[in-house]
C-alpha cells in the first residue's frame, strides 16, 4: 500500500522548481522529517511553498461529479475508489493543506481526478522516495 501526499505548490515555487522537482522534493522531505521542536520553522517554510487547498469546495466538486460512478463512493471526509476489475483500492482524504491518498496501485484513479482541478499539484511518497508534478502524468491519461 502506497501513501501519496499531494501539495498545492504556489505559482512562484512551481515555476522555479518545475524543471528540478528533486529540489522541491528535498524541501518537502525536510519539512516532513523535522522534529516537533522545529515546528514553527517547518510551518513557516511550508506556508511559503504551499497554497491552501479549498477543502470543502474540492470535496463537493469531486463528489458531485463522480458520485454516480460505480467504483466511487464517499464516506464522511473519505473518498473511496474500489474497482474490483482493475484491482484498485484507493482512498483520498482532502485536508486544508494537503491531500492524502492511500492506494495499492502506483497510478491511482484519484490522480486522474485531481488533474482536472489544479496543475500545480506536487505528489510525494516519502516512504518510497517517489515524487512528481501531477501534470507530468497528463500524457499517460
Amino acid at each position: 500500500m502506497r501513501t501519496f501526499y499531494v501539495f498545492n505548490i504556489n505559482d512562484n515555487f512551481c515555476s522555479l522548481y518545475k524543471d528540478s522537482p528533486t529540489s522541491l522534493y528535498n524541501i518537502m522531505t525536510q519539512i516532513h522529517k523535522l522534529v516537533p521542536n522545529d515546528i514553527n520553522y517547518a510551518m513557516n517554510i511550508f506556508y511559503q511553498v504551499n497554497n491552501a487547498i479549498p477543502k470543502e469546495k474540492l470535496d463537493r466538486k469531486i463528489f458531485l461529479k463522480y458520485h454516480q460512478d460505480l467504483p466511487y463512493k464517499k464516506d464522511k471526509d473519505m473518498h473511496i475508489y474500489n474497482n474490483l476489475y482493475l484491482e484498485e483500492e484507493s482512498t483520498m482524504e482532502i485536508k486544508n493543506n494537503y491531500i492524502k491518498i492511500r492506494s495499492n496501485k502506483d497510478f491511482t484513479y484519484f490522480f486522474k481526478i485531481l488533474l482536472n482541478y489544479d496543475l500545480n499539484y506536487f505528489v510525494c511518497d516519502f516512504k518510497n522516495q517517489d515524487y512528481f508534478f501531477l501534470d507530468s502524468l497528463k500524457m499517460l491519461v
